[in-house]
């Protein structure tokens, strides 16, 4: 199994992740006046390079994306560092920590997973916005992960095509499926009527 260090917000260690043979991040530390899921941070520290020369946090489910997000970022002038989620959710405690490391005022969102998990990558992008300027999001087909991508030929290329290609939050519409991105034609403004 291998093992992450979780931080609170002075990037103390305060809890373990472990990722089984099934690829599964799963916190291992139990909850305590110390640990709380809700209140740290797994790789902020392992990527304080990167975000105080200004990368933009990629946030991500799997420690595996995250570190094709950095890798990709270390190969482009240090615009990206990953930060993975764990399979937990983002709170508004975990976005202040994040913004507190960033110098960046931009974030960025990657949907990917099943239907559940897209949807539970969407609702980070509303604690997200109280905290940078802008938030985008980009959305990987079914199936797709960017640690698969960043394993290719020409990986390193084609996740920084993938996270160059997120849109700003507005672009995105919410469905009873998360969000669904606008189409151009969507976003044209209504033709003027009479008199206008």
């Amino acid at each position: 199994m291998l093992m992450l260090v979780a931080r609170d917000r002075r990037l103390s260690e305060v809890g373990f992740v472990g990722i089984g043979p099934d690829g599964v991040a799963r916190s291992v530390s139990p909850v305590s006046a110390i640990h709380r899921p809700a209140n740290v941070v797994v790789g902020v520290a392992e990527q304080l390079g990167l975000l105080a020369g200004g990368a933009v946090p990629v946030i991500v489910d799997s420690p595996m994306d995250a570190i094709a997000v950095s890798n990709a970022g270390l190969a482009s002038a240090g615009s990206w560092a990953g930060i993975p989620l764990c399979g937990g959710g983002l709170s508004t405690a975990q976005a202040r920590t994040l913004a507190e490391f960033s110098v960046s005022g931009k974030a960025l969102v990657v949907l990917s997973g099943g239907e559940a998990q897209r949807n539970q990558s969407a609702g980070h992008l509303v604690d997200l916005q109280f905290f940078f300027d802008q938030v985008r999001a980009v959305g990987l087909p079914p199936g797709e992960s960017l640690a698969s991508l960043g394993q290719s030929e020409f990986g390193v290329k084609r996740v920084n095509e993938v996270l160059q290609s997120s849109r700003p939050v507005m672009m995105y519409r919410s469905s009873g499926r998360g969000l669904i991105s606008l189409h151009s034609a969507d976003l044209d403004p209504p033709a003027p009527g009479p008199g206008l």
